[in-house]
């Protein structure tokens, strides 16, 4: 091997050693957040006599308009690993994101809110501590 193929091969290498922490670092800024949407959920589809048949036509529809916008607000931030997406009680998704991401979100006309996806806990029967807890899939 000469020792120009050499020089090169060990720049190359000194070069992918440093690109790891960069993408490390890039992974550790996403933090978990609760993006809510402006349409309501499917629960405010319901009457008050006759209550919300989830299985029935229009629900169905109602439900893939909401999955639809979804989809829409995320092509805004297509890096962001989706934790979560709910339409039945809620509007929206839990997403690990960046903080350029959230404010694109913010900046959306179709977003309501953008909440860290943290949620404390006042009494858990070991006394008064944070917790961090995962959101269910309402689906």
């Amino acid at each position: 091997m000469s020792t120009l193929r050499l020089g090169i091969a060990i720049l190359a290498g000194m070069a992918s050693i440093h690109a790891l922490p960069v993408a490390a670092q890039a992974a550790a800024a996403r933090q978990s957040y609760l993006v809510q949407l402006r349409a309501p959920p499917l629960a405010s589809q319901a009457d008050g006599v006759h209550g919300l048949d989830t299985n029935s036509d229009a629900a169905r529809r109602y439900t893939a308009r909401l999955e639809a916008q979804q989809r829409a607000v995320l092509a805004l931030v297509p890096d962001a690993p989706v934790q979560y997406r709910y339409t039945a009680a809620f509007n929206g998704f839990a997403a690990m994101l960046t903080p350029a991401e959230v404010a694109r979100l913010q900046a959306s006309p179709d977003v309501a809110r953008v909440s860290p996806g943290s949620i404390e806990h006042t009494q858990d029967g070991n006394g008064n501590e944070k917790m961090q807890a995962r959101p269910q899939d309402q689906r």
